[in-house]
């Protein structure tokens, strides 16, 4: 899939190019629900929100859906538990938003190149200490 038809992430992009890879695939779980396993691969040209430049960062997307009938009422027990994941599904399912969707929340909220500086911050001069003030104080009685 082209990453050029998921409008929603192109704000996150230094770029909008490439592709990624997935695989969906259905079946029964261990109690006889329906279930789905979807895997995304592919690399992201994300925007580093320190320089602005691209940020390689490699998806890997590897989650079991649950299928529950939209509008189903979900008890407090299953809504806390964190081993299950629930995809609700009124008639035919959007296989693309579907993998937009995990796509995007598996995206960094803030991707930045490990060893980056704010813009424009190697010219801005020596970095002045808000506490230097404080040290004349140490020591002192009150």
């Amino acid at each position: 899939m082209a990453v050029a038809s998921l409008e929603r992430l192109h704000d996150l992009l230094a770029e909008v190019s490439g592709e990624f890879a997935f695989r969906i695939e259905g079946y029964k779980g261990e109690r006889g629900q329906s279930m789905l396993h979807l895997e995304v691969n592919g690399t992201l040209p994300l925007a580093c929100q320190r320089c602005l430049e691209a940020i390689r960062f490699d998806l890997d997307v590897d989650c079991h859906l649950e299928l529950i009938p939209e509008g189903k009422e979900l008890s407090q027990e299953e809504l806390e538990d964190d081993t299950r994941d629930f995809l609700p599904v009124a008639g035919e399912l959007d296989v693309a938003e579907l993998v937009e969707d995990e796509i995007l929340l598996a995206v960094p909220v803030a991707p930045r190149h490990e060893k980056c500086g704010l813009p424009g911050a190697a010219n801005a001069g020596e970095r002045i200490n808000p506490f230097a003030a404080l040290a004349g104080f140490k020591g002192k009685p009150n």
